[in-house]
Formats: C-alpha cells, sequence, structure tokens
C-alpha cells in the first residue's frame, strides 16, 4: 500500500515541487542550512534527510548520479546491462546488483549496502515502492507536464536532497545548450519529423513512443523536430499507451503509415535484414533516403530513457544522419 499522502497527491495534481524545510534564523541573521526537504513524488510527500551517502540507483537516476558527481553505493542493472557506454569509466568499482526479471528489485540485496537514499525511474520505483520504503528513503518519478519519467525533474530534485542545486542547474543548462548547439549546426531540422520504435519479433509487432510529452519527443523537439502526422493525429496511437511500458502497439498493417523523416528503431530479436523484409517497411521514407539508425539495445536506451549523460552521447552519433535529414523535404 501507497503512503497516505498518495491520495491527497492525486487530489491536488502532483506538479514535482520540492520545498526546503526550514528553521528559525541564526545569531547572525542567517537562515541556517536545512537538513532537509520535502518532496512530492509519485509515490507521495516525503520528507528526506540532506546529504545521503549511501545511495543506490537505478535507471536513469544512476546518470542523475553521476553527473553530480556522485558515485552510487550500487546499482540495479535491469533489461539494459552495465556500464552503458555514455558512463565511461563512472561505475567503475561500482557493486552491480541484477534484477531477477523486468520488474523486480531484489531488495535484500539492497538493504546489505544500508542506503539512506534509493533513487529509480518512476516504473521501478512504482512497482518496488512497498518493499523498498522499510528499507530506505526513497525518490522515484516526479509528476511534471503530463510525464512522470522526466529525467531533468528528478535531478533539480536530488540537487535538493543532495545539497547540489547549483550542480544541478548546470547540468541541465550544459545539457540544454548542447542541444540548442546542434540544432544552430542544423537549422534545417525545424519541422522534420522523428519517430523512435522497437520491433519485437517474437509478436511481429512494433511499438512506439506515441506521446508528445513523453522525454522521447521532447528530446526531438528541442532539436526542431516533431512526431509526424500519421502518428499525432491517429488515435489507434496517440491514445493507446497503455501497452508496453507506455509505448503504443503497431500491427504490421499499420507499418506502411509511420512515416517520417528520421527513425530510431531496435530491432529486439531480429536484425536489419530481417526489418527490410517486412512489408512495407522498405518503401518508408525515412528507410527510402537512408535516415533509419537500426539501433542496438543502448542506443535506442539512449533515447527512450534520456539523460544528460546519455543524450550527450547520442547527439554525437546521430548528428551526421541529423544533418542528412535537415536537408530534406518535410515528411509530414
Amino acid at each position: 500500500m501507497k503512503r497516505s499522502t498518495t491520495a491527497f497527491v492525486a487530489a491536488v495534481s502532483v506538479v514535482g515541487f520540492v520545498t526546503a524545510a526550514c528553521g528559525g534564523a541564526g545569531s547572525d541573521g542567517a537562515a541556517p542550512a536545512a537538513k532537509t526537504v520535502t518532496i512530492t513524488q509519485v509515490q507521495g510527500v516525503t520528507e528526506f534527510p540532506v546529504g545521503p551517502t549511501r545511495i543506490v540507483a537505478a535507471g536513469y537516476s544512476i546518470d542523475n548520479l553521476l553527473a553530480l558527481g556522485i558515485k552510487p553505493a550500487a546499482v540495479i542493472e535491469g533489461q539494459v546491462p552495465l556500464p552503458a557506454p555514455w558512463h565511461g569509466n563512472r561505475l567503475d568499482g561500482v557493486p552491480i546488483i541484477k534484477m531477477p526479471d523486468k520488474r523486480t528489485v531484489p531488495v535484500e540485496e539492497v538493504a546489505k549496502y544500508r542506503p539512506d537514499l534509493f533513487v529509480g525511474d518512476n516504473q521501478v520505483v512504482s512497482t518496488n515502492y512497498d518493499r523498498l520504503a522499510p528499507v530506505s528513503k526513497v525518490l522515484g518519478g516526479i509528476d511534471k507536464d503530463g510525464s512522470k519519467a522526466a529525467w531533468d525533474v528528478q535531478l533539480e530534485a536530488l540537487g535538493q536532497i543532495l545539497g547540489k542545486q547549483t550542480e544541478a542547474s548546470k547540468v541541465i543548462a550544459d545539457d540544454k545548450a548542447n542541444v540548442a548547439a546542434v540544432r544552430q549546426r542544423n537549422p534545417g531540422l525545424d519541422g522534420r519529423t522523428a519517430v523512435v520504435a522497437q520491433y519485437i519479433a517474437a509478436s511481429s509487432n512494433f511499438n512506439l513512443v506515441a506521446q508528445a510529452n513523453d522525454p522521447t519527443n521532447r528530446f526531438f523537439a528541442e532539436l526542431g523536430m516533431s512526431l509526424p502526422k500519421g502518428i499525432r493525429e491517429n488515435p489507434a496511437f496517440s491514445a493507446n499507451t497503455t501497452i508496453q511500458g507506455g509505448r503504443a502497439p503497431v500491427s504490421l498493417e499499420q507499418l506502411p503509415t509511420i512515416s517520417a523523416n528520421f527513425m530510431a528503431i531496435y530491432p529486439n530479436g531480429a536484425g536489419e535484414a530481417d526489418l527490410q523484409r517486412l512489408p512495407g517497411c522498405a518503401g518508408l521514407p525515412q528507410v527510402v533516403n537512408g535516415t533509419t539508425l537500426v539501433s542496438d539495445l543502448h542506443t535506442i536506451v539512449s533515447m527512450n530513457q534520456p539523460t544528460s549523460l546519455s543524450r550527450a552521447w547520442i547527439l554525437q552519433k546521430i548528428e551526421p544522419m541529423l544533418a542528412k535529414v535537415a536537408t530534406q523535404p518535410v515528411v509530414a
């Protein structure tokens, strides 16, 4: 059962605000440093002691800690092998706790590190919150602008909890500047379209990121791009996001409608040649024009669960293809 504050949070529409707990003024008239901060997150209103030192992290929260210069006490490895390419050597020496399945955090293993903070993405925390809460303070997703998966909103909260607000603000500002620089170098991206998808060979269907406010699509929006009209205005895609972790399912019959200027696709259980043989795939403009990135798991995750670290990494990887996209007519 979630904390009793969950009902209150839902009633007032959680917006992800962060407030510091304040004491009286010191003898010199200055307010003393806050000892706790109060975070409104998806799981409720939680008071966190400032300055935790033993932190276990999962999902995009690993990147948020590393971006702040914090080495976790341990990290959780789910479907995506760790370390990721954008981690470099930042996780050297950090113990990796493997999840036994796609959903379950092994809480007994987490407890061995005596964490004073567990931080993870909304999906991991929502599934495991009741089991983690007796072991540690827990920070998960923060609901803002219709999304519970925004890395930067959680990073701001972590800045408060860790006493690193200035550092968190700089990470976010540097990230925005990096994306803006790519857009400035490629002004032709404005008005072009992008889609991120996965082909699941076992079920012979696709899923794609169909919500404009998802961090994946907001990333491309910052580059001046948008979802193609065939997704944006088709309720079969845009209104059906309850399957595949918020991703809209696409049958093979619908594939020819997924036209875009750019596509990144992960062939789960298949290869690029298998994609080419699918009915309608070879005729898609993004395939014909050579602006489809057939991705491995890490590459697609860098866009599916973007962070400051993964965004910098993937932009360097795809900018040559984006430059090609910028010279093409709009595929609406």
